[in-house]
């Protein structure tokens, strides 16, 4: 049922009213916060969660159209539900499972999937009521985590697109920072583009920060928990040189020198670490194991290679409008990012998906078929590292797919294991 972020699937088969309804009715306790994202099917898949929350006794706090980390900070001191399914295509949606600020480990979701299997709890009808002055208040906690008069001097100009929940706060913490903002798909309707901020999908970004002489451009996805930056030449930084910087931020910030973040993590990130005094702690790929090793190991910052950042001082899931805050600060501290990038060695890098009806059969088959000396992971997947660099295979727990990403110091050694590698997947789908 769970993935490495909640429960998704595609709206109408695997994600139903009714199954919104019983996780409402499950997970709830003495209060329940609600909010979804601009997808259609939110509007019903909320009332279900809602509804399900309502008859098991529960009072119902919704808050609309917000992001999952305006999510988790209303749900600081205790649950809520998160309707979206992020970064995936329209047709798909889902529930993100909340408690005290961050989304629920294995042992909490094995709890849900045995009391999903009972009998509907029905109890005295709970309250409804809705707030979004939630939204204010995250607003105002990001608002308190960087440096307000630095950015308020060089009045940086950025471009906006969030394409999705972060248009109702995104926009407003950039303007109280004092920059100036352009903001792009922040109807608050439906999206505009596909959810998921890559470079395909946001190429009108990059040109209109480099048409229109922004300092830079940001881009979310569709619940506002991944964060993109666009430089002013109008190229996207390699999602491995975002995170090297975010951390060397962070560390420069703080005695506190752990960090954390995934399988997936660059030779950069490791690098960057060492050099900053810190020590890496690593973890399967999902926002849900990096938030709980930030809280077992009391970390200072945890991050994954795909724009999601979670900081110790905010909420414990992935809160873009946060890192956009910092990457501001980065920008009026530091300068340009095409300028700070060259800072951060960048080697060959490939990530490929292939689609698969048996995704952890596929895995499990390559991973026996693989004939690599080196050091071995298998907790997700399995990652192999050699000298010069590393591979990793594993299945997707977002889509029916399996995903290959590869570093190297040569181009040669990339497309030579890429190769290979991508033969045995397809001789295993």
């Amino acid at each position: 049922m769970f993935g490495t972020s909640g429960i998704r699937g595609i709206y109408g088969k695997d994600i139903t009213e009714e199954l919104a309804l019983k996780i409402g009715n499950v997970f709830s306790k003495d209060n329940l916060f609600v909010a979804r994202d601009l997808r259609q099917s939110g509007v019903t898949l909320s009332i279900a969660v809602s509804a399900g929350a309502l008859a098991a006794g529960s009072d119902v706090i919704d808050i609309g159209i917000a992001p999952t980390p305006t999510l988790a900070y209303a749900a600081r001191a205790g649950r809520g539900i998160m309707v979206t399914a992020s970064h995936n295509p329209p047709e798909y949606n889902g529930l993100k499972l909340v408690e005290n600020a961050k989304e629920i480990g294995k042992k909490l979701e094995q709890e849900v999937i045995e009391e999903y299997n009972k009998p509907i709890i029905r109890s005295d009808i709970g309250d409804f009521s809705h707030n979004s002055e939630v939204i204010e208040e995250h607003k105002q906690m990001i608002l308190g985590m960087v440096d307000r008069k630095l950015i308020e001097k060089k009045k940086p100009k950025i471009i906006a697109d969030c394409n999705g929940a972060a248009a109702v706060i995104t926009p407003y913490l950039l303007s109280e920072l004092g920059c100036k903002v352009v903001s792009v798909n922040s109807s608050l309707e439906c999206f505009n583009r596909p959810s998921e901020p890559n470079e395909t999908n946001l190429a009108h970004l990059l040109d209109i920060v480099r048409e229109t002489g922004a300092d830079f451009g940001i881009g979310h996805d569709g619940d506002g928990d991944r964060c993109v930056i666009i430089d002013e030449k109008g190229s996207m930084l390699p999602f491995d040189v975002q995170l090297a910087m975010m951390i060397e931020h962070e560390l420069e910030r703080s005695s506190n020198k752990r960090i954390v973040s995934t399988v997936e993590a660059s030779l950069a990130i490791r690098e960057v670490v060492e050099k900053n005094g810190g020590k890496i702690e690593i973890t399967p790929v999902g926002s849900t194991y990096v938030g709980d090793s930030i809280e077992k190991n009391n970390a200072l910052f945890g991050g994954e290679p795909c724009g999601e950042y979670i900081y110790s001082g905010g909420v414990h899931v992935p809160d873009a409008p946060l890192a956009v805050a910092k990457f501001v600060e980065i920008f009026c501290e530091k300068g340009k990012f095409s300028e700070l990038r060259k800072k951060y060695k960048e080697n060959f890098i490939a990530r490929e998906k292939f689609q698969a009806k048996e995704k952890h059969n596929t895995v499990e088959k390559v991973k026996k078929s693989l004939n690599i000396d080196g050091k071995v992971r298998d907790d997700d997947g399995v990652r192999i590292d050699e000298a010069d660099g590393w591979l990793l295979v594993r299945a997707s727990g977002t889509e029916p797919v399996v995903r290959l990403t590869m570093e190297y110091k040569t181009k040669e050694k990339l497309e030579k294991r890429k190769g290979e590698i991508k033969t045995l997947i397809e001789m295993h789908l």
